[in-house]
């Protein structure tokens, strides 16, 4: 079910996250209104990935402070769990379980009850039915990342977080992502999703984000101009714009 707030799905203010020495996010500054489709821009290396860890709370922010929904990233990280689900480029799932104990762990991870048949249909709507009782370790990247999409599917979480869906898939895989945003628009849902293939997914966005060197640059929306997807730089408001 999901969350009837007055809280911005996403707030970050002043959010850095350092490996060792180096800050890989610096100073960033962003509101995200619910039920909006987000794409995060940039090139290999410039935080996008660190940024959605840190949103789901697998990483720590060094400075700054973020909330999910309300929920501040540190001192309720348990409740922004609950919130979120999140798709990491390799899918995230435990290697050394099947498909199909990925997915009943999952539900339990999110307080869900399914029964064995409805996980089956899970999987099945991945193309991964005839692989329910496979090692996830002897699956390809492809297959990977259909299950991560399926327990994406598979869970309440009012925030997605896509870290490159797009990849490690075919024509048919990347329809399956396709599907995932229209089913994240019909129903309200927020995504945050990392991408190169800003083409595709053109039609989803609200807005477009974009890290250079660890910094929220430039806003925008996506349009096409002569075949080629550019920037619409707007004038939005302060909390937005994300530069130091």
């Amino acid at each position: 079910m999901l969350l009837e707030t007055s809280h911005p799905a996403i707030e970050l203010s002043g959010l850095a996250r350092r490996y060792g020495r180096e800050f890989v996010l610096k100073d960033i500054n962003l509101v995200v209104t619910p039920s909006k489709i987000v794409v995060l821009k940039g090139n290999n290396g410039t935080g996008k990935t660190t940024l959605l860890k840190v949103l789901s709370t697998r990483l720590r922010p060094s400075k700054g402070s973020g909330k999910v929904f309300g929920c501040d990233l540190v001192e309720r990280a348990h409740e922004v769990r609950k919130s979120v689900a999140y798709l990491s480029v390799s899918g995230g799932s435990y290697p050394s379980l099947t498909a199909f104990e990925n997915l009943k762990l999952a539900a339990q991870l999110y307080n869900l009850e399914f029964t064995s048949a409805e996980l089956e249909g899970k999987l099945e709507g991945v193309g991964l039915l005839q692989a329910r009782n496979k090692l996830v370790r002897e699956f390809s990247s492809g297959m990977k990342k259909r299950l991560g999409i399926a327990r994406v599917l598979l869970s309440d979480a009012e925030l997605w977080l896509l870290d490159e869906p797009y990849n490690a898939l075919d024509e048919s895989g990347q329809k399956l992502v396709d599907e995932l945003l229209d089913t994240a628009r019909l129903d309200g849902r927020t995504v945050l999703m990392a991408t190169h293939d800003l083409e595709r997914v053109q039609r989803f966005a609200d807005s477009v984000l974009e890290l250079c060197g660890g910094t929220l640059k430039r806003h925008g929306v996506l349009t096409q101009l002569e075949d080629e997807v550019v920037f619409a730089t707007q004038d939005l408001p302060a909390p937005l714009r994300g530069e130091p």
